[in-house]
């Protein structure tokens, strides 16, 4: 099977992704006393998070559809998931073995298995061990749910359309359930995805952040736009890039009705982002050039590793400076923070891309499929 052209736009905006979810926590780690960055730095880790799962969806149903069209489904099964097994497994195993001093004691055998099998986001107990690797969980979650649906999705002749019409029905499915059963969707949560506090999120923000069965709608769009441009990679009109990096930028600037909008932490920004991905995919825009530059793509490649190791290294530089009240130093001293956190993690991802991810990928994969001249 041939290899599909890479898109380096992407690979770019992988780094978005990342840098995003990094600075929103860097911000919030050291500008910790000050509340008006509060609900910023948490809409731009939503942020991050959507586009980080829209592009899953875009990038392996634009890699993988023509490996479930042209090979036997066992076959393809076996090759597709050892690759998105080599992707995850190496970087995220080595994240839960540092963690295992945080595991609750005494400990249920039923977390040891969830994690060891990527599954803690689906049963709300992502916050045993190491919270951050709920989204790697969730990811695995898409990766079950990407073979039925890319059955579906490959035989649509006008995915647009369908991306138009499961938006507007997903916006409104969300935010009349949401609304109006909230009390509900929280008891059953409570009830069958609840197991106290030292494992679970609560039960409501589990199910609208960090839930994969409301996330994979996010998935599903990415998958809706790779489709379209695998069928006919046509330039969208000009106007959409602005309008949704307009959309984006309002959804993270405003302060009062996203704040408590059930849709923030999930698929309020994922029409947007989804046209944006298909938009620089196919035209030679400004932004297209700007993600497809060496820093960008740099970024994009250690992505993974960025977003693992800076909860660890928030960890051990996150000194609080002593202050009874805001000052002038109090500020230049967190605005610093800021640049060292950045850097440091930056350094770090690069040698863990090199140490750990490119190594575990090329062995798994290698022990695998020993036949297979993996990309």
């Amino acid at each position: 099977m041939a290899q599909p052209k890479d898109i380096p736009s992407l690979t770019g905006l992988r780094g978005v992704a990342a840098c995003s979810v990094l600075f929103a926590h860097v911000m919030d780690t050291a500008f910790s006393y000050e509340p008006v960055l509060h609900p910023f730095s948490s809409r731009l880790a939503y942020f991050g998070m959507s586009l980080f799962f829209i592009l899953s969806g875009f990038v392996i149903h634009y890699n993988y559809a023509d490996l479930f069209r042209t090979e036997l489904l066992m076959s393809a099964i076996w090759r597709f998931f050892i690759a998105r097994f080599a992707r995850l497994y190496p970087l995220y195993a080595v994240a839960v073995l540092l963690s295992l001093p945080m595991i609750p004691v005494p400990f249920s055998r039923w977390v040891v298995l969830s994690y060891l099998t990527m599954t803690q986001s689906w049963f709300n107990l992502e916050m045993a061990m190491y919270p951050p690797t709920w989204s790697i969980s969730t990811e695995w979650f898409f990766y079950l749910a990407f073979v039925p649906l890319t059955a579906v999705v490959v035989t649509m002749r006008r995915p647009i359309g369908v991306f138009a019409v499961f938006s507007i029905a997903a916006i409104a499915v969300l935010t009349f359930a949401f609304a109006l059963w909230r009390d509900q969707i929280t008891a059953f949560s409570r009830e069958w995805f609840w197991h106290g506090e030292p494992v679970s999120s609560d039960p409501w923000g589990w199910w609208v952040y960090f839930s994969p069965y409301v996330r994979v709608l996010e998935f599903f769009v990415g998958m809706l736009m790779a489709q379209a441009y695998r069928i006919r990679p046509t330039q969208l009109p000009q106007i959409i890039l602005p309008a949704c990096l307009l959309w984006c930028g309002i959804v993270i600037a405003a302060s009062t009705w996203t704040a408590t909008d059930s849709l923030a932490p999930n698929f309020l920004y994922a029409p947007a982002i989804a046209l944006v991905m298909l938009h620089i995919s196919t035209s030679k825009s400004w932004l297209s050039r700007a993600l497809s530059s060496p820093p960008m793509i740099f970024l994009g490649k250690i992505s993974y590793s960025i977003y693992i190791w800076s909860f660890y290294v928030f960890a051990m530089l996150n000194l609080t400076f002593a202050a009874g009240h805001p000052i002038t130093i109090l500020y230049v001293n967190s605005g610093l923070r800021v640049v060292v956190l950045c850097a440091v993690t930056v350094v770090v991802a690069y040698g863990s891309y090199n140490l750990i991810e490119m190594p575990g990928r090329r062995w798994i994969r290698k022990w695998g499929s020993p036949h297979v001249e993996w990309k």
